[in-house]
């Protein structure tokens, strides 16, 4: 029995209208305890509205959302019980924010949780480490911090409730690279700490590819694709196809390959491309 089990869900926006419109198709999928997953598609294929329902926020129409083998829409105790489980985090997620001191704000989670003040304290400093606040910030208003500081705020405040499923919907948008490196590198951290599932929802397919153990393609509202990093990105041009936007090395493997050169089109790292242009040279020098 899978951790976590997608089971044939269905979801539309307006229905009943003229205006209905299927956001998700027979999505069905499984994640095991401890996996990271990367989960990618177009603008408008899916992946926001699958990640709310990963944690009871969204009902699918049909089909059903299994955790540790249960329904987690079963009742609404069950569907709060989730959302401590399964944490996540939104786009923008500093635009939450709403307490007076970030203290509070991390503790929010927490206190719903009916914890002692004792064990709230412990994971507000504990949460607050991992995404790497000072204490001294720690009283002052979530408004009066930088902007990455009220983000990492915000993610902590997740992180604070020890989800076992940490879902995060594009974590590092509006982030230049250093503050993207930051951003992964929190993931990691919690990740480390406590043996989490990580779903990552992102249009950086360099970055997927970087952390992701799997990755979960969506297009149209259905799960296109479903495997490891390399399987994935063996079928790019299936991937550019769909309009995402792949690396740039593996734009350049695919070109290769229509060029008539034998190349494995599934690279997405500098450092993969380099030895398969090495590849690509030395047989040349050899021919020669």
């Amino acid at each position: 029995m899978a951790f976590l089990e997608v089971k044939n869900i269905n979801y539309s926006y307006s229905k009943g209208t003229p205006f209905e419109i299927a956001a998700l198709k027979n999505c069905s999928f499984a994640v095991e305890k401890g996996e990271y997953v990367g989960v990618i598609g177009h603008t408008g294929s899916g992946k926001s509205t699958l990640m709310q329902m990963l944690n009871a926020l969204q009902k699918p129409d049909s089909g059903a959302v299994l955790l540790d083998g249960k329904d987690i829409n079963t009742d609404k105790v069950t569907a709060r019980d989730t959302r401590f489980r399964v944490g996540l985090v939104f786009q923008y997620p500093e635009y939450q924010l709403f307490e007076e001191t970030v203290r509070k704000d991390i503790a929010y989670g927490p206190t719903n949780m009916k914890l002692s003040p004792e064990e709230i304290e412990q994971r507000v400093l504990e949460a607050a480490n991992i995404v790497g606040l000072p204490s001294d910030l720690l009283d002052k208003s979530p408004f009066d911090l930088s902007g990455g500081e009220k983000r990492r705020a915000a993610i902590a405040g997740v992180m604070a409730m020890k989800p076992e499923v940490l879902i995060l919907d594009e974590p590092a948008a509006g982030l230049d690279p250093i503050g993207r490196k930051v951003i992964m590198d929190m993931i990691n951290k919690y990740r480390a700490s406590t043996g989490a599932t990580v779903l990552l929802v992102s249009h950086s397919m360099e970055t997927v590819a970087a952390v992701a153990d799997r990755i979960l393609v969506l297009n149209k509202g259905t799960i296109a694709m479903d495997g490891t990093v390399d399987s994935v990105f063996s079928r790019a041009k299936e991937l550019i196809e769909m309009g995402l936007d792949v690396p740039a090395v593996t734009r350049i493997a695919v070109c290769l390959k229509e060029m008539g050169y034998e190349v494995n089109t599934g690279v997405y790292s500098v450092a993969d491309a380099a030895d398969m242009l090495l590849h690509l040279l030395g047989k040349k020098e050899g021919t020669a």
